[in-house]
């Protein structure tokens, strides 16, 4: 199976993937187009941007969706989980984003406090997407919440921005090999890198179980088959 990453799955629908869209915050944080225009911007090793979650809130996102589509949702605030966990409904799909470089004051009492509370509602999809930087304790942490789906991984924290793209093809690996080794029955989708299938056939060698299509969104016409 084939995830189209946040935030192209905003934009890209296509009949054998599932969009994730967002990433969606409690409340809007306005000057996603500004941010891209100013801040994105292509290196020799990937993308790096500085967009930081701008996005018009959980209620639009809510709002927009659609059946087979996953929302991804970002909690910032100590609080966050909690409250996007009351307004979101229980049939739809989510990610839950704990990754984001871009927004500085984050830390993992923001993002992790409340996390099991959408593992309750049983939901087809309920995703934990991780930074590639995640020790492998903080991997037990999730798995021990009873997150059984995990994304690997979100972009590479630099001192530019967040840098996407074939830089973070080694952590997804470390990942991938630790999580099906220690946990074998955990679902993994593999995401970093991927611009064709050679990289799907590597991360499929690897143990992973589905594929997160990113930074190759930049020019869609050169998505996998």
């Amino acid at each position: 199976m084939y995830f189209i990453s946040a935030p192209f799955g905003n934009y890209l629908k296509f009949k054998d993937a599932i969009s994730v869209t967002g990433s969606w915050t409690l409340t809007p944080r306005p000057g996603r187009f500004k941010q891209i225009l100013t801040t994105l911007r292509f290196s020799s090793t990937g993308w790096i941007n500085r967009i930081g979650l701008r996005n018009p809130g959980i209620e639009v996102g809510i709002r927009k969706h659609k059946h087979n589509e996953v929302l991804s949702i970002a909690p910032i605030k100590y609080v966050d989980n909690l409250n996007l966990h009351k307004l979101v409904p229980p049939n739809i799909s989510v990610e839950i984003n704990i990754s984001c470089p871009n927004i500085t004051h984050i830390d993992d009492r923001y993002c992790l406090n409340d996390i099991n509370l959408w593992i309750e509602d049983k939901r087809e999809w309920c995703i934990c997407k991780i930074p590639p930087v995640f020790s492998e304790y903080k991997i037990d942490h999730i798995i021990d919440q009873g997150f059984t789906q995990i994304h690997a991984s979100n972009t590479i924290p630099t001192v530019k921005g967040g840098l996407s793209g074939r830089a973070i093809i080694p952590h997804t690996l470390r990942i991938l090999k630790y999580i099906k080794t220690k946990y074998p029955s955990v679902t993994v989708i593999a995401g970093g890198g991927i611009y064709s299938n050679d990289e799907i056939n590597m991360y499929k060698d690897s143990g992973a179980d589905h594929f997160s299509l990113g930074t190759v969104c930049f020019t869609p016409w050169k998505i996998p088959s």
